[in-house]
């Protein structure tokens, strides 16, 4: 499993322009909260259900899936070791 800050680089090579993920730099992520805030906005880029809204491609919708997975598993990692 990634670290939870490599997970937004990783959006950056896998999503597709028109999805509207925007970088995000370490220094925007340094409370929880911040942590949290960027992890919603990369979850309205790239949720399935708003994938398919926006009218995205098979292969799209199925990078969104994957990459949706693998964000939630880094963030419930993340809370954990937050919470420990």
């Amino acid at each position: 499993m990634m670290d939870f800050s490599h997970v937004f680089y990783f959006l950056l090579v896998v999503l597709w322009p028109e999805c509207g993920w925007q970088p995000v730099s370490l220094t925007d992520m340094i409370t929880s909260s911040a942590v949290k805030k960027v992890y919603r906005k990369a979850n309205l880029c790239i949720h399935p259900d708003k994938v398919q809204q926006k009218g995205a491609t098979l292969e799209q919708k199925y990078t969104a899936e994957k990459v949706f997975d693998i964000l939630k598993e880094a963030y419930t990692k993340f809370n954990a070791e937050e919470l420990s």
